[in-house]
């Protein structure tokens, strides 16, 4: 049976009004795009502990430990000093160029007082809210090491690295308990090109390189 014509003609007018509709409304991903968009980038931290990047070593000198700064042989560009810390922490580190300005701090390093899994999810989740979600997950399957890095930008000193770490395992290459790391990469490759530049014949470098020939010279006795 053929519908009345009027009916045919209230049908054509409500799929031409629905069609107008959908091409007035935009996606709803392209609205969730516009709203992270027009969201504001978190500030880049500097400092911790008072501690704070880009500065210069001597600044903190009544907070260095005695003794003289760890230089690692293959990373001579840079110095780490171990430092007082205030309430709240068991240990603290910075680091420090030697080459391009000299010492001026390229990273912080600060170990909390308390170890627990749950300190970490509570430090975690503000940090969250503070910066955003992290760019960047390590661990390993046992949950015993979680590592998470956010990647920010500071105008001054360009690229900055946060990272906090939980580690309950025995392997003694991991800071155990909690740990959180502030770092300016770019200060960093800075000075490790200026100490390239400062030693192109390889001198001022405690290691050699090459293969290792002589297999039985490479293992421990």
């Amino acid at each position: 049976m053929r519908a009345p014509v009027p009916a045919l003609r209230l049908l054509a007018l409500a799929a031409m009004l629905l069609l107008a509709g959908l091409q007035a409304a935009p996606p709803a991903c392209a609205q969730m795009k516009g709203q992270a968009a027009d969201r504001p980038e978190a500030k880049a931290p500097r400092e911790i502990a008072g501690l704070r990047l880009g500065a210069d070593i001597k600044e903190f000198g009544s907070r260095v430990s005695p003794g003289t700064p760890e230089v690692d042989a293959a990373v001579r560009y840079l110095s780490t000093v171990a430092v007082e810390v205030p309430e709240g922490f068991r240990s603290g580190y910075v680091t420090y160029g030697n080459c391009e300005q000299p010492g001026r701090v390229v990273r912080v390093k600060m170990n909390y007082a308390d170890d627990s899994r749950a300190f970490y999810e509570k430090i975690l989740t503000l940090l969250k809210q503070r910066y955003g979600e992290p760019a960047q997950w390590r661990g390993n399957p046992f949950g015993s090491l979680r590592i998470w890095k956010w990647s920010l930008t500071d105008p001054e000193l360009g690229d900055i690295s946060l990272i906090l770490q939980y580690y309950s395992g025995d392997d003694d290459t991991f800071t155990k308990g909690n740990s959180i790391r502030l770092s300016a990469p770019g200060l960093i490759a800075r000075n490790r090109d200026c100490w390239a530049a400062a030693h192109p014949d390889g001198k001022g470098a405690q290691h050699r390189g090459g293969r290792l020939k002589d297999m039985e010279a490479g293992m421990p006795h």
